[in-house]
Order: C-alpha cells, then structure tokens, then sequence
C-alpha cells in the first residue's frame, strides 16, 4: 500500500435518508438526489461506499479522505445541516475511509462545533467550501489549535457567463480557489494561524500563476491592501494543493510553489484523474489522521 487519496467524495447516507423523507430541501429517485429543486447529484458510485474502496484498491492506496460534493455545502442550512451531515460522515468513516467534517461557516456556533467534532478523534479535518472567508478568524482559532488539515473546495461561480461550455466547471472552479487562497494570503491567516493544514484542491486553481502578480500589488502599494507579513511566495509555502491539474507542466509549477502537492483523484467525478502518483500519495498519511482531543472552547464564535 502507497497512501491515500485526499480529495474523493461521498454522500453521507443521512443525507440520502432525508431525500427520501422530502426533508431539508432534497429529493431523490433511483438516480439522482435533487438539491433545492434543480441541482443534481448522480447516486451510483457517490452513494456507495464500496465503490470508493474499489478504487482504493485499485490504485494500491491505503485509502481514501472523503469530503461531501460542494452541492451540499449549503451553508445557509445552518446547525441542523450541519449536524445531519457529519452524522452520515461519521458512519462511513472506518479504517480505509477518513472523513471531513462539514463546518457550518456562516453560523455563529461554528467554533464551538469545530471543537466539539475534534474531540470525538473520528474525522480527520475539515473540508471547507468558498463561500467567502471575511470575519472568520474565530474560526481559524480554533482550526489551528486543532492543527486541523482542512481542505479548500470551490464551492459554485455566481458568474453568469460561466454558464456556455461548461465554465462553470472549467474555469469557474479555479477562480474560486484562486479567490479564496487570496483572501487568506492577504490576510495573513497563514502567519497567524500555522497551525492549519490548508489543502486547495484542483492543484490551488489559478494561484500559482497569479502569485508574482500578487506580490507585485503588494510591492507597489495598490489601493486596499495592507501588506501581510509573509511575502506571497512565503506564504504558500505553508499551503498543500492536490495534484489534479491534468498537465505535467502545471505540477512542475506547484511544486515550485506551494509546501506540499499531494495526490487528489475528485473520485468519482468525471473531471478527476484516472490514476494516482503513489509517490504523492504516499506524502498524506500523516496530515489526514484523525483529529485528537482537544480541550473545550470557552466561548462561540461572533457572527460574521
């Protein structure tokens, strides 16, 4: 065995559950689960667990870190979402299957329940969307006091003109990446909270061939920034990407850039990789464990 996959997707069976039920807003039939009345998820290979550890042995892997697909990110669901998410997490987790919590960003208890999840020792970080990540240093906190891996996923574009050729998709991901790694670069949440184990999925998106230009804007004192105080490349150094750029030139580029670059299929989408480096597989082992004991925080976190 060779390591782990860090960016595969699953639905928690909890969720399916409540599809069923008409509840929360899903609905399912025999092949799609319906979020909100039209965003559809295929069931088939995201509904079933063994599906995933076929693919875990088919690329000779040790397993593989699961997160939910970024339909159901949902964060203006709030607490209940929340809990009903993590609940399924919980149930698929086992010794070949590692799980991400969902972190119910835009709800005032979201650091209480950070802590609450890390105490249980049964996920092994967070999975993060991008829904903007303006007033959550309460949150940060308590992430880097959980040394917690947390992974970065694009959530939707909001862009119109996205919506020809699969931009969505194609380019939208990768923007919304490249926009979230910047607004924690630009507020300095890589110095002030080492503790994190940021991971951006899609190989960071577009922030490595933005970053000089980053840098740049921060040399020339553009309007509205307040320098950090790492310089841009400093930074990201302190960042993991996944892998999964699909050109040999851009991992060259990413490995020049950022900390760490780990392997991330997107099983089972079919915009991921048919194929792991085991090499950078191998490099996750020790980032996803599971989240030890930490002790209880005092206090939640202020509304964003």
């Amino acid at each position: 065995m060779t390591g782990w996959d860090v960016h595969t997707h699953l639905i928690p069976p909890t969720v399916l559950a409540a599809a069923h039920r008409g509840e929360f807003g899903l609905a399912a039939d025999a092949e799609y689960l319906v979020v909100d009345g039209h965003e559809k998820l295929p069931l088939g290979k995201l509904g079933d667990p063994a599906a995933l550890l076929t693919w875990v042995d088919e690329q000779d892997l040790d397993g593989a870190v699961v997160s939910v697909p970024p339909a159901l990110f949902r964060y203006d669901q709030g607490i209940e979402w929340a809990a009903l998410v993590n609940q399924g997490l919980r149930e698929l987790a086992g010794p070949r299957i590692r799980v991400l919590a969902h972190l119910p960003l835009l709800n005032a208890s979201a650091a209480a329940l950070a802590a609450a999840l890390g105490e249980e020792g049964i996920f092994s970080g967070f999975a993060l969307g991008t829904p903007g990540f303006a007033g959550l240093d309460p949150v940060w906190e308590v992430l880097d006091r959980l040394r917690a891996f947390t992974l970065v996923h694009p959530g939707h574009s909001r862009d119109p003109r996205l919506d020809a050729f699969y931009l969505s998709n194609l380019l939208g991901n990768p923007y919304e990446t490249g926009l979230a790694a910047a607004e924690l670069v630009f507020t300095d949440v890589p110095a002030r909270y080492p503790g994190i184990k940021f991971c951006l999925c899609h190989g960071g998106g577009v922030t490595a061939a933005l970053a000089g230009r980053w840098q740049r804007g921060i040399d020339t004192a553009r309007p509205g920034i307040e320098p950090p105080s790492l310089p841009v490349m400093e930074a990201l150094q302190r960042f993991a990407v996944d892998d999964l750029v699909h050109d040999p030139a851009v991992l060259t580029l990413l490995e020049a850039t950022f900390g760490q670059v780990l392997a991330g299929s997107d099983w089972p989408f079919p915009m991921g990789s048919d194929d792991l480096d085991r090499r950078r597989a191998g490099t996750a082992e020790a980032l996803t464990r599971p989240l030890g004991l930490v002790e209880p925080l005092d206090q939640e976190v202020a509304q964003p």
